[in-house]
């Protein structure tokens, strides 16, 4: 053969199949080389290789012939060069890719194919593989290992990346745990390798796998290893026999009961895993397209084999609570069920939490409610103190089937066990069932109300019916503040009478709203200046992830969170430089820096009266009182009892109330906790019962029945009212709380 072929290079690309049925090669790195037809095979690899600066080990050659571009043959000797130089004449296509060895020793180490589904080689010296199938060149076929995913290994991917499966099974004498595994294994491997595959024979003790692509000799058959579960791969042909036709238009069959196995270690990782990031992460890493509707269905079904089937995760509490009280004396565990023994209602308070409340907390409790992800519209209860730091101290949690008045009111019995014979105040939102059911166990004058939220509910009340614009809504906004946090009568009767000057409404509106469950200088009973419930926002936001698993795995992980942070806050505590903690030693020298420039005269013994303008606060150290109300309602001197006591020469620390002081604190957290040991756990038959390993049973609960609603759940809590908003300019007199539509300059 005289003259020089033309030969184009093609490496990393993939085939697509045009509308009108033509292949093309697209994307990847093209490059060009001139040959000799005298060369051989090795110099032409070698030369092949120079240019693209590659090893020659590391990929595989086929090409095409001019008469057929779309069969793709394989490039592996001088005889198959041969064939290249003669049927293309002047100019001929190479298509390079990575090499994708089948043939493993039994030594090798193997990859786990995913982390509940690994797959094992026997190594008995069972090396009778069957040897692949010759394919005669001069047929319009190829034989190959799967071009397209050869291709679309170099393609950097992540995690998720099908390729990793393409080794799932890797010859004859390969177990698996069930015939469950490996047909996981084969339909990984089928993504991997780019095919479709059809089962011949499919049942528990013989199973046939062939490619649907007819005369495509990819074949594996497994056997079932005596009476056991095990089974066995008996041959393994891993060759295949497809046109580029074949290759092209190839697309993956869903199935997500097998597809969702690549999504369970995200699923663990981050419970909120969307299903449209699904469905990008799928077409990207894999090459399948999913629908919405498909890939919710894939997190479902991975959800159920990171955290079990729903139905069953109520099985394991009966069991679960009594191993708490056992590891943890003095815990104090209700359950109830309904007679048919499904789920009802679940309170857990903690030996440490009712020791630390009881020893040193202050008798303050902050109780609310969050919604829990799940299949069941379940419910969780808590409650929560604050130690001697300021820092916030859990006391108790419930998860309920709903958020009703009874679910409330067996609730708060249980936590009124906790509290004991300490009268505390409870601070709550002002949801219906909590403004009947805190009253009747803790006594209306006990009961305070969360000022956040009664703030949101009159920050509505502008919006609705009659605050329009920006400025004079934070003006009824501060009024509001001035009137909740007045600590004297008569400040408060004063913020009344402006905020009625400004509006009648408003005023009319904060007198109908109960002010002595909220306002400072209402409130009958010492609160130490908690106006809310923002420790439970606090507290739901450190269970939020944890709040998307099953009831038992949750307060397991409550368990661990809890432990963890309790720990944390007794080591911080050995860290204080004073006898108070950081926290409260912050608001001690917020108080002396204001109280050092004020002018303090002695009026009798012990008591010094402060000078503020024209206003004189009296301040007695004996009893450690102020005409402000401050000293009394905190347990911290104010500026003005700092200003005393600075003229003194006193140690401000020791004016402070004991419960904010080391010793407390020690007692707080004086306690042990233990996290339950799971080791022997029991767990859950196919049928539902819940036995242990040596086959003892125990009670169980079934799952409630309420289920949560149709359609899907708010991601996103209610915008906040009070919340700070962007300002809206007027285009027209540039001023700000309107547009031009509302601009009243336009109209004069």
């Amino acid at each position: 053969m005289d003259g020089e072929i033309f030969c184009f290079i093609h490496q990393g690309g993939e085939l697509v199949k045009g509308a009108n049925g033509s292949v093309e090669y697209k994307g990847g790195r093209n490059n060009s080389m001139t040959v000799n037809p005298n060369t051989s095979y090795d110099q032409f690899v070698s030369q092949v290789c120079r240019e693209l600066n590659i090893e020659a080990k590391e990929v595989k050659f086929n090409f095409t012939v001019k008469f057929d571009p779309s069969c793709l043959l394989p490039l592996h000797d001088d005889a198959s060069l041969a064939r290249m130089f003669k049927f293309n004449d002047m100019f001929s296509r190479v298509y390079l890719s990575p090499r994708a060895d089948v043939d493993v020793a039994p030594s090798s180490a193997l990859t786990p194919v995913i982390s509940s589904n690994s797959a094992h080689v026997n190594t008995h010296g069972n090396t009778n593989v069957d040897p692949p199938m010759d394919i005669s060149n001069a047929g319009p076929r190829i034989q190959s290992c799967g071009f397209l995913q050869i291709c679309a290994e170099t393609t950097p991917m992540d995690q998720l990346d099908s390729s990793q499966f393409q080794t799932t099974i890797m010859g004859s004498g390969q177990t698996f745990q069930n015939v469950s595994m490996f047909r996981d294994a084969v339909y990984w491997m089928s993504l991997a390798g780019k095919f479709r595959y059809y089962f011949k024979k499919n049942s528990p003790k013989h199973i046939t796998v062939v490619c649907k692509v007819d005369e495509c000799p990819w074949k594996i058959t497994c056997n079932a290893v005596g009476y056991t579960d095990t089974v066995q791969v008996h041959t393994f042909r891993n060759v295949h026999n497809h046109s580029l036709d074949d290759v092209a238009s190839f697309k993956p069959l869903v199935r997500s009961n097998r597809a969702s196995l690549a999504i369970d270690n995200a699923i663990r990782s981050n419970p909120d895993y969307h299903p449209r990031q699904i469905c990008e992460d799928f077409n990207k890493q894999h090459g399948m397209r999913l629908s919405y509707s498909q890939a919710w269905h894939l997190k479902e079904k991975a959800k159920e084999r990171v955290y079990g089937l729903p139905k069953n995760y109520y099985k394991l509490l009966p069991w679960m609570c009594e191993r708490i009280v056992q590891k943890n004396p003095g815990t104090i565990v209700e359950l109830t069920h309904s007679s048919d023994g499904c789920f009802g209602q679940l309170f857990i308070a903690h030996a440490i939490s009712i020791q630390g409340f009881t020893m040193g907390c202050r008798p303050i409790v902050a109780i609310d409610s969050s919604h829990m992800s799940g299949p069941y519209n379940d419910a969780l209860f808590f409650a929560t103190s604050y130690d001697a730091n300021d820092c916030m101290f859990p006391l108790a949690i419930g998860v309920m089937s709903s958020e009703n008045y009874e679910d409330w009111s067996w609730f708060l019995e249980n936590l009124k066990k906790v509290v004991g014979d300490k009268e505390v105040v409870i601070i709550s939102d002002r949801r219906p069932a909590l403004l009947r059911s805190v009253p009747e166990i803790f006594g209306a004058e006990n009961h305070a109300h969360c000022y956040h939220h009664l703030k949101e509910d009159f920050s509505s009340f502008l919006n609705k019916n009659i605050i329009r614009g920006t400025i004079g809504k934070e003006n009824a906004l501060q009024w509001l503040d001035n009137i909740a946090y007045a600590r004297l009568e008569h400040d408060y009767n004063v913020r009344m009478v402006e905020l009625r000057r400004f509006n009648d409404a408003l005023a009319t509106w904060v007198e109908d709203n109960a002010p002595e469950r909220w306002a400072m200088s209402k409130f009958p009973k010492k609160r130490w200046d908690k106006m809310t419930t923002n420790f439970d926002e606090s507290f739901t936001i450190m269970l939020r992830d944890e709040c998307h698993h099953s009831i038992s795995n949750f307060i397991m992980e409550h368990m661990a969170k809890l432990g963890a942070m309790l720990v944390k806050q007794k080591e911080e505590s050995t860290t204080w430089e004073e006898s108070i903690g950081p926290k409260i030693k912050e608001k001690v020298m917020l108080n002396i820096t204001k109280g050092e420039a004020y002018p303090v005269n002695l009026l009798t013994n012990g008591i010094f009266g402060v000078c503020i303008g024209k206003s004189i606060f009296n301040v007695d150290i004996m009893n450690r009182t102020c005409t402000c109300n401050a000293w009394h309602m905190l347990g911290i001197p104010c500026e003005h009892a700092c200003a005393a006591l600075l003229s003194t020469s006193q140690n401000i620390y020791d004016f402070v109330e004991d419960c904010y002081k080391f010793p407390n604190q020690e007692l707080i957290y004086r306690g042990s906790f233990s996290c339950i040991e799971t080791h022997d756990m029991p767990s859950v038959d196919n049928d539902g019962v819940v036995r242990d390993f040596t086959g003892r049973i125990f009670f169980s609960l079934d799952s409630p029945r309420i289920k949560r609603p149709l359609g899907r759940p708010r991601k996103k809590r209610a915008e906040s009212q009070v919340m700070d908003k962007r300002t809206i300019y007027c285009s027209q007199c540039h001023k700000a709380g309107h547009n031009r539509k509302a601009c009243k300059k336009s109209l004069s």
